[in-house]
C-alpha cells in the first residue's frame, strides 16, 4: 500500500494529460501511485497514457461511472493509501508540492492546500499569486465568502474524507467538500508556496454561467453552507452568490441581509490574529463588492 494516491480525472484530454501526468510523477515522492479515471473519453487520452511505462501510473475506466464526483469517488474506492493528492489533467505540478504538503500534514492537520501561479498558456504568460497563507483558524471564515482554494492541490488524509462519504454530485463539489470537511471538524489551511501552474481558459467549466448559476442555486451546498455560517456566527445565512441571484429579494432586504452577514463576520472574526483578520477583512470587501455587482448584471436589483 503506497502512503500517497494522487488522483486525476480525465475527459477528451489528449492535448494536455501528457505534461499533467509527467509533472506528476516527477514530483510524487517514491511511496506513492498515481491514479487517472479516464471518463470515457473519445479523443487520443487512451493513447497519450498507454505511453507511459511507470508502474506508478494506474489508469481506471467505469462505464457505469460519468463525472468529476463520481469519478473522484472511483479513484477513491480503487486506492487505500493514508493520504490523498488531487491534480487535474491540465494543470502542471510545480517541484516539491508533495513533499511540502507531506510535511504540513505531519504537524497535524488533516487537509492542505497550496497558492498557485496562474496560467495563460496560450499567450505565454503567468501570474503568480500572492504567497499568503490562510491558518486553521482563519479557513471556515474564508469559506463564508469564497472557496479560498484550488482543488487540484489538495492534499488530505484518507481518514477524514472517508468520514464524509468522498464526493456528492453537486456543482462546486470541491467547496461543498471543504464545508462538509470543516462541520466533521478537519483542520485545514492554504499553504503560501504555489504547488502548480493553474491552466487559465476560456472553456473552463467553472467560468461557464450556467455552471455558476447550478453552484448558487443548489439546495444541496446551500444548506450545507448555512449548517457552516450557524457554526461559526450563530446563525444561518445565505451564501452571498446565491442571494445576490434572488429575484425575489427587494434591494432594501438584500442590503439589510447583506450588512447583517458582513457585521456578523466582522464580529467572529475579531478572535483571529491580526495580520490573519487583516488578510480576511480585504477578502471580505471585495466578495461584498463582487456581489453587489453580480446582483446588478444579473438585474435583480
Amino acid at each position: 500500500m503506497p502512503r500517497l494516491s494522487v488522483i486525476m480525472p480525465v475527459k477528451n484530454g489528449a492535448a494536455t494529460v501528457r505534461r499533467a501526468v509527467r509533472s506528476t510523477l516527477r514530483a510524487m515522492p517514491g511511496d506513492s501511485e498515481l491514479l487517472v479515471f479516464d471518463d470515457s473519453s473519445v479523443d487520443g487520452t487512451a493513447q497519450a497514457l498507454s505511453e507511459f511505462g511507470d508502474h506508478r501510473l494506474r489508469v481506471v475506466t467505469d462505464d457505469s461511472v460519468a463525472g468529476v464526483a463520481d469519478g473522484l469517488n472511483a479513484l477513491l474506492r480503487r486506492s487505500d493509501s493514508e493520504l490523498v493528492a488531487r491534480m487535474d489533467a491540465d494543470d502542471v505540478v510545480l517541484p516539491l508540492r508533495f513533499t511540502r504538503q507531506q510535511s504540513a500534514l505531519a504537524d497535524g492537520d488533516d487537509a492542505v492546500f497550496s497558492t498557485v501561479v496562474d496560467w495563460y498558456p496560450d499567450r505565454k504568460w503567468i501570474k503568480p499569486n500572492p504567497p499568503l497563507p490562510i491558518g486553521v483558524e482563519a479557513f471556515p471564515f474564508h469559506l463564508l465568502v469564497t472557496n479560498p482554494v484550488s482543488h487540484p492541490t489538495m492534499m488530505a488524509r484518507r481518514s477524514v474524507l472517508d468520514a464524509v462519504g468522498g464526493y456528492r454530485q453537486v456543482p462546486a463539489e470541491d467547496y461543498d467538500l471543504w464545508l462538509r470537511l470543516y462541520l466533521a471538524g478537519a483542520r485545514q489551511r492554504r499553504l503560501a508556496m504555489p504547488a502548480l501552474l493553474y491552466r487559465m481558459h476560456p472553456t473552463q467549466v467553472t467560468a461557464s454561467a450556467g455552471w455558476r448559476r447550478a453552484s448558487w442555486a443548489s439546495d444541496v451546498v446551500s444548506e450545507t453552507f448555512q449548517d457552516v455560517s450557524e457554526r461559526i456566527l450563530g446563525r444561518r445565512f445565505l451564501r452571498l452568490t446565491t442571494l445576490s441571484s434572488l429575484e425575489s429579494v427587494s434591494d432594501a432586504e438584500y442590503e439589510r441581509q447583506v450588512t447583517e452577514f458582513q457585521s456578523a463576520l466582522e464580529r467572529a472574526s475579531s478572535r483571529l490574529g491580526r495580520g490573519e483578520r487583516r488578510l480576511f477583512l480585504g477578502k471580505l470587501r471585495q466578495r461584498l463588492e463582487s456581489a453587489r455587482r453580480l446582483r446588478c448584471s444579473l438585474g435583480t436589483s
